[in-house]
């Protein structure tokens, strides 16, 4: 299990996509000053959730949102243990963006991977009885139906808000 370091780079750079376009480690930070939003890019292994989980929580406690970590840390684990399901070929591209939303009363969280066969749909159809799908559910519980996916030339990003 690697240890997870945060570093704050200024010189990081968001690509079009979303996601960081500088170099590939676990739990590095590039882009905006945690004020307002932070993006994380990291290692496909089932041992970035909890470290992004922490990564969040950080975030939420820097803003004030402390209360709705709860809600939001569900919502990541979902979102980016799916992600990391379906990370596969030579360099799998998984990122993860916090940003506070405009009123300030709550947060946005973005998972952005390379994967753009598995798409996930809002009304599987499965309910709490089926196999898989659950997990979503509770995202869209947690979210107030406020989540969604944005599909791009290289990937696309799982969204959702908690706020107050």
């Amino acid at each position: 299990m690697t240890k997870t370091t945060a570093k704050y780079a200024k010189e990081g750079t968001v690509a079009e996509h979303g996601m960081p376009s500088a170099p590939k480690g676990m739990g590095r930070v590039f882009g905006p000053a945690p004020a307002e939003a932070v993006t994380y890019r990291w290692d496909p292994f089932p041992s970035s959730v909890p470290a992004a989980r922490r990564q969040l929580r950080e975030a939420l406690r820097g803003w004030g949102l402390a209360d709705l970590a709860d809600d939001c840390v569900l919502v990541l684990t979902e979102l980016l243990s799916n992600a990391l399901a379906h990370a596969h070929g030579p360099d799998p591209v998984v990122s993860t963006r916090f940003s506070r939303l405009a009123d300030g009363c709550g947060v946005r969280i973005e998972v952005h991977d390379s994967d753009t066969a598995h798409v996930p749909v809002r009304d599987s159809g499965g309910g709490a009885d089926a196999e898989r799908g659950r997990g979503l559910l509770l995202v869209d519980a947690c979210t107030a139906r406020r989540w969604g996916t944005v599909l791009g030339a290289t990937g696309k990003a799982v969204w959702g808000e908690v706020a107050r």
